[in-house]
């Protein structure tokens, strides 16, 4: 198992700056309690948060530390987090990777003394502090769980009140929102479910056994079995009328969405086809053959390969004007939408790139190297790395204030997006999340819970956390989390 990179020192101060900066995104002080008497457009007059020296932060938690401990390599944690690490079945120091020769937890006694003059001086409250950004949890919630899904939860997305998941288990799952009610399960599929696209009232899937099936929004029935690819369709697309659907086969085919019969088949990518994504008339495809090919949407040619990548493609986004591309070998190349020329080559990820994401004013990236960062549209420069995830990032999401990021650790993280702060991290899957999607002040995940497809896959509730104006509340689900309706997303 990974560990996480070493990014809270308490030596020297040439990294104090690095290190402050991972300090703003952990903890967000004006939060806390003292300020709950003031009225909503208070807390934007008043100056920044103080910030605790790094040191004064957990590297699991990235929060104040009420009762620092140290392990056997001397690295100081939060008692409770290196609890949990140890008894998860971990025998190395989190921080460096190196094997711990014992269990044992030493109190740093001067670091909390530290701490706690800190704190006082400050108003802050360690015992009660923060409670935005405390780990939420939902296993006292009495309707917690949901049965759902029996194995990975492959794709999830979002209509109108309406979820649909995707599934390992090759079902679809339809959830209405509000009651949280599994509404249908849509069974045809005899393969895996891998891939999801909403449509003109049409619901689209991509399965493991090679075919597409086509299913009506209103009555939730199977319309008809697109087949033709020979392997799993893996990417699903739609635009100008037209379904894409890229396939571990090589191929893109492209589909007309009143006939439902394939136009074309578009050839040229000598590997899989990982994903799909439409700008300005043109569709992009990314392959683990470590290119990009650009399709006409109308003539349906290809105008262009774009080369460059030395790893397979394996994430696409675009913005208005550009394309971005993530690839396996660490890096996030730029594309300018009209001359196809890439424009920059974005560099600073130390593993694969799993994951792209674009906001308004940032391109985000998750990688394997188990960070976010945060790079501007205009600039192209990467303005912030978020650290806090202490397994690969493999899903994001992003609204007009936040980002939301899903890991192979287990967790969910929310990061304001105007301080980069992570402003809650949610405990709950049992393994690693896999997918996010966002909608309506909504969030929801998919993970891999359900290890060696034994046991079921369930949704879990959990008691919202008290609302406060600016702050982030919602409802947490084992596959699902759903912002509350109010919360600045």
């Amino acid at each position: 198992m990974k560990q996480i990179k070493a990014f809270l020192r308490g030596g020297a101060e040439a990294t104090r700056t690095h290190e402050a900066s991972t300090a703003d995104h952990v903890i967000n002080v004006a939060e806390a309690p003292a300020d709950a008497g003031t009225s909503s457009s208070q807390p934007e007059e008043k100056p920044a948060a103080p910030q605790a020296p790094s040191s004064f932060y957990c590297p699991i938690s990235m929060e104040l530390m009420s009762d620092p401990v140290m392990v056997a390599t001397g690295h100081t944690y939060d008692r409770v987090c290196i609890d949990k690490w140890i008894q998860q079945g971990h025998k190395t120091c989190p921080v460096t990777g190196m094997r711990l020769r014992h269990p044992e937890l030493t109190p740093n006694y001067a670091l909390r003394t530290a701490i706690q003059e800190w704190a006082a001086a400050h108003g802050i409250t360690l015992n009660n502090q923060n409670r935005a950004n405390a780990t939420y949890k939902y296993e006292e919630e009495p309707r917690s769980i949901l049965q759902g899904h029996d194995e990975i939860v492959w794709a999830v997305e979002v209509f109108g009140n309406r979820l649909f998941s995707a599934s390992a288990d090759k079902t679809i799952r339809v959830w209405d929102i509000e009651s949280r009610r599994c509404e249908q399960v849509l069974e045809d599929h005899s393969r895996p479910v891998l891939s999801l696209a909403l449509s003109n009232g049409k619901l689209y899937s991509g399965s493991y056994d090679f075919s597409i099936k086509v299913w009506d929004l209103s009555s939730l029935l199977r319309v008809k079995t697109l087949t033709g690819h020979t392997d799993a369709v893996r990417a699903l697309a739609v635009a100008d009328g037209r379904l894409f659907s890229g396939s571990y086969d090589g191929t893109v085919r492209v589909w007309d969405e009143n006939t439902l019969q394939c136009l074309e088949i578009l050839k040229g990518h000598t590997g899989p086809v990982r994903t799909l994504v439409h700008c300005c008339g043109r569709m992009f495809s990314g392959s683990y053959d470590k290119t990009v090919r650009v399709w006409d949407v109308s003539g349906l040619e290809c105008m262009a390969t774009l080369t460059g990548h030395s790893g397979a493609v394996r994430a696409l986004v675009a913005s208005p004007t550009k394309v971005f591309s993530g690839s396996d070998d660490a890096t996030i190349k730029v594309w300018d939408v009209e001359t196809l020329k890439c424009l920059k080559t974005l560099e600073g990820h130390e593993d694969n790139v799993r994951v792209l994401a674009v906001g308004q004013q940032y391109m985000f990236s998750g990688s394997w190297d188990k960070t976010i960062r945060v790079w501007d549209l205009n600039t192209l420069e990467c303005i912030k790395v978020l650290e806090g995830h202490t397994e690969a990032v493999l899903a994001l999401a992003v609204g007009d204030n936040h980002l939301v990021s899903g890991s192979y650790d287990t967790t969910v993280r929310f990061w304001d997006l105007s301080t980069f702060r992570c402003i809650r991290k949610c405990d709950g899957h049992a393994d690693a999340v896999r997918v996010l999607a966002a909608a309506n002040g909504r969030v929801f995940s998919g993970s891999y819970d359900g290890t060696k497809g034994c046991g079921n896959c369930h949704i879990r509730a959990a008691r919202d956390p008290p609302y406060q104006p600016g702050s982030v509340a919602w409802s947490w689900f084992l596959g699902v989390v759903r912002l509350l309706p109010g919360a600045a997303w």
